[in-house]
């Protein structure tokens, strides 16, 4: 039961960017920008640890996550509009960034980046499209290698320290979504607020046993 729910966890709070169907016809058409390209800036950064772990998805190279960084990032929206073809890849070092919501009209994206990782040294950048489940860590260094190549450099060190906040301990990660990712769509992307809102409903319980029974 206990896998059961953490699959189920998953399902409710893993790809909530996954529902192309509401994407406008005009957003589906719209050119592919150009690949690889930085983001704008990082906006915060919360290490965080889960009592239980998730399956991570967001990459062929399948593990389960038990700690792993939340960050906010600005991007150019062009990067993130949804569309019902691939999507330009997001990355930080050596995975592809889960991203929990579009950011196409705010233009911020909250991800998570599982493990440890020190951002003063590692790349945040859009690679070529495809599906992040289709990659390995042999595309993700080949990207890697394409977005060094274009000039693409980590964060200075005062700027990670800067918008570092302390890191956090939360049960799972729908805990961590309610409590922590919540806020921080409602304060770097609040036209996504039915997103927080969804984080924060409250979890199915088993109704109690009749007593005369």
């Amino acid at each position: 039961m206990k896998l059961l729910a953490v699959a189920f966890a998953t399902y409710l709070f893993v790809t909530p960017i996954l529902g192309l169907s509401q994407t406008t016809r005009y957003d589906a058409e719209r050119a592919l920008p150009a690949t690889p390209a930085p983001i704008k800036s990082i906006l915060a950064v919360r290490p965080f640890t889960l009592e239980t772990p998730y399956p991570y998805t967001w990459s062929k190279e399948r593990f389960m996550v038990s700690t792993g960084v939340l960050i906010v990032l600005e991007v150019d929206p062009a990067y993130v509009v949804p569309r019902n073809k691939l999507e330009p890849v997001l990355y930080a070092g050596n995975v592809p960034v889960q991203r929990l919501n579009h950011g196409n009209v705010s233009g911020r994206v909250i991800g998570i980046v599982p493990g440890s990782i020190d951002l003063t040294n590692a790349l945040i950048w859009f690679g070529s499209p495809d599906l992040p489940e289709r990659i390995t860590a042999s595309r993700v260094e080949s990207e890697r290698v394409r977005a060094e190549r274009a000039g693409i450099r980590p964060f200075p060190e005062a700027r990670i320290a800067s918008i570092s906040h302390p890191p956090v301990v939360a049960k799972d990660l729908a805990a961590l979504l309610r409590d922590i990712g919540a806020e921080l769509i409602l304060e770097y992307s609040p036209q996504e607020n039915e997103l927080a809102e969804s984080w924060r409903l409250p979890t199915a319980k088993v109704p109690p046993k009749n007593k005369s029974n």
